[in-house]
């Protein structure tokens, strides 16, 4: 299978390594497949629309996880909760709702962001969750993951200790969370004919 990875920097991010972080753990993780790396810094939805034919289409995906809105909320960008809707959507229409996996962002220390909240974010992160519902998309609810974890603003120190971009050790737990959802695809195409059209009925 092929893998694209669409998003903003929490997607492209480094942290250190020669190769963005969240694709090169997934090809520890899942092997034998191709990871395309789609994530641009800075990005929301609407940057992400215009590229979407170029950085993702193009690529013929099997599957896309699509993790944005980090920048949708931010007062800098101000995209409104409508437009980030709409832009998903466009997304998720594109590419086809079987090959999407959406991803919530994770969440902010808003006492490190200046520009970003998480009473502002989990609106964006609601959104993700009924367009999964109403696509019939898979989706890893990341923001809920972190927000349960114990002290989680210190999981938020990446190489940048800013709030927003994490290290490493959330780059393993989300690699994880998609790890587990390909393993899944996995096990559905091994399935012998007879069960496929068995879970069909």
């Amino acid at each position: 299978m092929k893998i694209v990875c669409f998003g903003d920097s929490l997607t492209a991010r480094k942290e250190g390594y020669p190769k963005p972080m969240l694709t090169m753990m997934l090809s520890e993780k899942v092997k034998g497949h191709r990871y395309v790396n789609a994530g641009a810094m800075g990005n929301t939805t609407v940057e992400a629309r215009g590229r979407l034919k170029e950085d993702v289409l193009n690529e013929h995906p099997d599957i896309v996880t699509i993790m944005f809105g980090s920048n949708d909320c931010s007062e800098k960008k101000d995209v409104s909760l409508t437009t980030f809707h709409d832009n998903l959507l466009f997304c998720i229409k594109k590419i086809g709702s079987k090959k999407v996996i959406l991803i919530t962002p994770s969440p902010v220390d808003d006492e490190k962001q200046l520009y970003r909240k998480n009473n502002e974010l989990i609106k964006y992160v609601e959104i993700i969750k009924e367009l999964a519902t109403e696509s019939h998309c898979e989706v890893i609810d990341f923001y809920q993951h972190v927000m349960e974890q114990e002290n989680y603003p210190k999981l938020l120190v990446g190489k940048s200790d800013d709030g927003l971009h994490f290290g490493e050790k959330l780059y393993d737990q989300l690699s994880d969370l998609i790890a587990e959802r390909l393993k899944n695809r996995e096990r559905i195409i091994e399935q012998p004919l007879w069960k496929k059209l068995k879970n069909k009925f």
